[in-house]
């Protein structure tokens, strides 16, 4: 196995296929350690699932690297963190998550953020960033688990606002309630039957909720949306201020 750096957590990853590989290389920072804090392995038998389930193994490295990343969000449970599907952008050193239904336009919204502010933005992940409550702070991280794009950086920024995105002709956007927030968020994360599961999951979610304010924005594909969605969340007071 080898040990790498994901949300600040030691992660033993036993990998075979070029294709999770390749995205675990920023990651990387040398052997196995005796005793890290989360362990992803997939199985020959879990990849046989799999390959049984889509009847055909032309896709096993990314068989791989979907198992991979759910095994990892799993156990990151345990460490007062959750998966949260969106698109993370950081300016000024604040994070701001983007979630949609797949084809929404998440990565198009923050590509927007990048022309806006050049060199004073970047994407921490595009697709599957980890949020975790730390020294009573709710930070986001890179993780080699990136999406189809593969954009990812392997740092953490403090998570400003969360934003659920749905297409408009005009652009607009709200604070939304708690309870108007989590039926969204739960839609965009890994759920499970499981009660112990859900039970971490809701204890970050609450965290989350009460530390970070939550938009809906209604938008066009104008880089006016990108304007209107950063004055609005970056202004905004955190909810217990």
């Amino acid at each position: 196995m080898s040990l790498y750096d994901i949300a600040g957590l030691k992660v033993n990853m036993d990998l075979r296929f070029p294709f999770t590989l390749d995205r675990a290389k920023a990651y990387l920072v040398g052997e196995d350690a005796e005793k890290p804090d989360i362990t992803v392995e997939v199985s020959d038998e879990e990849l046989e699932r799999w390959i049984k389930r889509f009847k055909s193994d032309e896709f096993s490295d990314q068989y791989e690297y979907m198992l991979a990343g759910g095994s990892f969000y799993r156990q990151l449970l345990d460490f007062d963190g959750m998966m949260l599907h969106s698109s993370a952008v950081v300016v000024d050193g604040n994070a701001y998550l983007f979630s949609a239904k797949s084809g929404t336009g998440k990565s198009t919204h923050t590509e927007l953020w990048l022309k806006l502010f050049g060199d004073k933005a970047y994407i921490l992940n595009d697709d599957k960033p980890a949020i975790r409550y730390v020294d009573g702070s709710l930070y986001a991280y890179g993780t080699p688990f990136s999406g189809k794009h593969d954009i990812s950086s392997n740092t953490r920024a403090k998570v400003k606002g969360i934003c659920f995105i749905e297409r408009a002709k005009e652009n607009r956007i709200e604070k939304i309630a708690p309870s108007k927030s989590i039926p969204l968020m739960l839609e965009q994360t890994l759920r499970s039957s499981d009660i112990g599961y859900m039970d971490k999951l809701l204890f970050v979610m609450d965290k989350l909720l009460n530390n970070v304010n939550v938009y809906k924005l209604y938008c066009n594909m104008d880089i006016s949306a990108a304007r209107l969605s950063y004055e609005t969340m970056s202004n905004a007071e955190e909810p217990n201020a």
